[in-house]
């Protein structure tokens, strides 16, 4: 799989790791332009498959959007991403990284929603908080809709049955599923399913959401009031829990799919705990910097300082 020669050879590079090579080599098997936590996976897992892996970052520090930075003199901060969720647990697992140091603390509670005086007037609560505790979650939903506290607790188990049975999904191949689609002959199929037992498995997960199928259907296409509206009366929680359809996409509560991202949100996972959010210690720069040491630990060569 060698392709060609790339003369990698320039001033100012930097290692990030104690790992790496004491100098860039004139020839790899793969070179991965950007130190981001993407690149940072890709690496990991090429290096290990056998390949030799050198990956080059423009900045002085890896991570991309992951990133933890002196701003203020003694002071580090998360600078773009700063909470962890959504990276795959097959990933941390796969590529060690709390072997390399990764450690995640939960977010506790989980949403703070401060009222404006037209929810709070006449109302003992200025505020909306939501945590991993079912009882104070009913007691703080209570404060605006006893109806509402009730509902949630279905609401978050219909959400779960959802999630658990697309969730063999996102650690699948697109090719594989594509290939699958396009295969017109029954037998072939099967030994695509035989091939890849991920996508049976997929299959079944989600044969099993059964007479709850069009639920998930409705959540994945329609716009997230519409599926919010559906569930509750309250303002302050239909706000609070629209957030998570809403961050980091370009749209509102009225766009089509809207869904599908709170979903998508709701599918993170931190030590076995799905749903939830955590803070690494060392902040987000502490995950990239465990990806980094991972493939360095198997040979990867990473340097900073990297203009191409």
């Amino acid at each position: 799989m060698k392709q060609s020669t790339l003369n990698l050879f320039k001033s100012g590079h930097k290692l990030v790791s104690s790992a790496s090579c004491q100098k860039l080599q004139s020839e790899y098997d793969v070179v991965i332009v950007g130190a981001g936590h993407n690149g940072l996976v890709a690496a990991g897992y090429l290096q290990r498959s056998g390949l030799s892996v050198c990956v080059l970052e423009r900045r002085h520090v890896v991570g991309g959007a992951a990133v933890t930075e002196e701003i203020v003199p003694s002071f580090k901060f998360s600078r773009a991403s700063y909470v962890l969720s959504l990276l795959r647990p097959k990933i941390i697992r796969d590529l060690e990284l709390k072997k390399f140091g990764l450690k995640v603390h939960l977010r506790n509670p989980s949403s703070f929603t401060p009222l404006s005086e037209k929810y709070w007037r006449g109302n003992t609560s200025k505020s909306l908080i939501l945590g991993q505790d079912d009882v104070f979650n009913f007691q703080q939903i209570s404060q605006f809709s006893v109806k509402d506290a009730k509902a949630y607790e279905m609401y978050e188990k219909q959400l779960q049955k959802i999630v658990k049975a697309l969730d063999p999904l996102l650690d699948l191949s697109p090719a594989s599923v594509i290939d699958l689609l396009n295969e017109k002959s029954i037998l072939r199929r099967i030994a695509l399913l035989l091939k890849n037992p991920g996508i049976a498995q997929a299959g079944i997960s989600i044969a099993k959401l059964g007479a709850e199928l069009p639920s998930a259907w409705q959540l994945l296409m329609a716009p997230i009031r519409q599926i919010l509206d559906q569930w509750f009366e309250s303002e302050p929680l239909r706000a609070t829990l629209a957030t998570d359809a809403l961050i980091g996409a370009m749209h509102d509560t009225h766009t089509p799919g809207g869904g599908y991202v709170l979903l998508h949100h709701v599918m993170g996972e931190i030590d076995g705990k799905r749903g939830v959010w955590g803070y690494p210690e060392g902040g987000m720069g502490a995950v990239s910097q465990a990806l980094a040491d991972s493939a360095a630990s198997h040979g990867a060569h990473i340097f900073t300082n990297q203009v191409l």
